[in-house]
């Protein structure tokens, strides 16, 4: 999923920024990061940190190398080896682990849930997210919806899952129709952004 996002990142600049504070608010809402960090500053420290051989795998939990990270001096020379993007995409990573840990959820089941708040930030705001994470209704492959590549079947699952409020309630029918349109919207606006990082490749 890295790859996917980070060609994202690379290539469009506004989509860039507006992950970015969106993660930041989505992180430090759900208490992964503090109000005081950011996810692109903690990329930086994550990739600085993997160099020096302190890597995420060699800790009992995400709050352990939390601290490592929070620790760890960054060298403001060896950072400029890292675009944008990259610290950001990185940044993410370590934001995924960390709400993967606090929902109990499949590592690697949340990777694709930036996917949404890119497509459609209007509607799939940090709080929405957040309600969405901690309902555990985000299942399915966020990737392959967008793409269209589900059968009907499959997206209508998809779907289904996100009529939830927090109570595990289907929201009332307004509410359903505003899910759709901006599910569809998410799919469209997801489609113009493959259109551009392809034209930004040519």
């Amino acid at each position: 999923m890295g790859a996917v996002i980070g060609g994202v990142i690379e290539a469009l600049a506004p989509v860039a920024k507006a992950i970015g504070s969106f993660a930041n608010a989505f992180l430090r809402g759900l208490g992964i990061f503090k109000q005081d960090e950011a996810v692109e500053d903690m990329g930086d420290r994550a990739l600085q940190a993997a160099d020096e051989g302190i890597t995420m795998d060699q800790f009992d939990d995400f709050e352990s190398y939390m601290n490592a990270l929070r620790n760890f001096e960054p060298d403001p020379e060896k950072s400029k080896n890292y675009s944008p993007g990259t610290k950001l995409v990185a940044g993410l990573g370590v934001g995924t682990k960390g709400v993967e840990e606090k929902f109990n959820a499949e590592p690697g089941s949340l990777d694709s849930m930036w996917l949404l708040p890119m497509a459609n930030p209007e509607y799939f705001t940090p709080e929405r997210m957040q309600g969405l994470v901690s309902a555990g209704r985000l299942g399915g492959d966020t990737f392959a919806y967008l793409e269209k590549r589900l059968t009907g079947g499959e997206s209508r699952t998809f779907e289904k899952a996100l009529e939830m409020d927090k109570s595990g309630n289907v929201i009332d029918a307004d509410k359903r129709g505003e899910l759709y349109q901006a599910l569809e919207d998410a799919q469209d606006n997801w489609s113009n952004m493959m259109d551009k990082v392809d034209a930004s490749k040519q």
